[in-house]
């Protein structure tokens, strides 16, 4: 039996994972004030559960080049995930350029608790891009997510995470249990890297926990990830560029 994980304690400004290694790893949890890249089949997932952890009060802004037909967020699946649709505001910016201007904005707007940039493999967003992210969460306190897609490239982020969706175990009568990924992280600036640890969502807490090692795992039981992901039929339109409410947050932008 592996021995008992070392409880640590939280530290403000961060956003604790499993309040064990990975933890004390970095120095008590992720910093909120800082720039962080997921990369990996499960980087929407995650970005959107540590989106949905994080402290800070406010709306949660999610910016991206364009949304194709592979899917975007859902509202329903939102929910079952424990969060509240009317936080969450949807940019389409319709390019790489308009997509970084409009993340520089936002990161600017200290009455938002996160900003989640889906970047994927543009190769605009290089080392001064990043840097320049990573010193705007530093001023503002905006808890930044930069989703990324193909090889990891050169990066002022402050870590960078590989995760991928696992199996859920299964609950009672067979019904699939907690959305499970896997993580790696594999950079950290200043500190050690290469730990991976496996963490479970918990929705009605809305934050991860670590699963017991006796739990059986199923392979056959869908994980609810996908619920917070949907594809739209075509003939339902264009998207306007931003949901409504930007209007009404925008004066406490400027108040901040």
């Amino acid at each position: 039996m592996p021995p008992a994980p070392v409880a640590v304690p939280a530290v403000a400004g961060r956003l604790a994972l499993d309040s064990g290694q990975l933890d004390a790893v970095l120095g008590g949890g992720v910093v909120l004030a800082g720039c962080h890249e997921i990369y990996g089949p499960g980087a929407t997932a995650l970005g959107l559960m540590l989106a949905l952890a994080c402290p800070r009060a406010g709306p949660i802004l999610w910016v991206a080049d364009a949304y194709s037909d592979d899917g975007r967020l859902h509202g329903a699946g939102l929910a079952e995930l424990g969060g509240d649709p009317g936080r969450l505001w949807l940019v389409a910016a319709g390019g790489v350029v308009p997509m970084l201007r409009a993340a520089a904005e936002a990161q600017r707007c200290g009455a938002l608790a996160c900003v989640v940039i889906e970047a994927g493999s543009a190769a605009a967003v290089d080392l001064t891009v990043t840097r320049r992210l990573q010193l705007a969460a530093a001023a503002s306190g905006v808890f930044t997510l930069l989703l990324r897609a193909g090889p990891p490239r050169p990066s002022a982020a402050l870590t960078r995470w590989r995760v991928q969706a696992k199996p859920s175990r299964r609950l009672a009568a067979g019904a699939p249990g907690p959305p499970r990924l896997a993580l790696t992280l594999e950079r950290q600036r200043g500190g050690p890297a290469d730990i991976a640890l496996l963490l479970e969502w918990d929705r009605d807490r809305c934050s991860f926990i670590v699963p017991e090692s006796r739990t059986p795992i199923t392979r056959d039981a869908a994980s609810p990830i996908g619920a917070a992901f949907a594809r739209y039929p075509a003939h339902i339109g264009t998207r306007p560029p931003l949901v409504a409410g930007r209007a009404a947050g925008a004066s406490r932008c400027n108040a901040a």
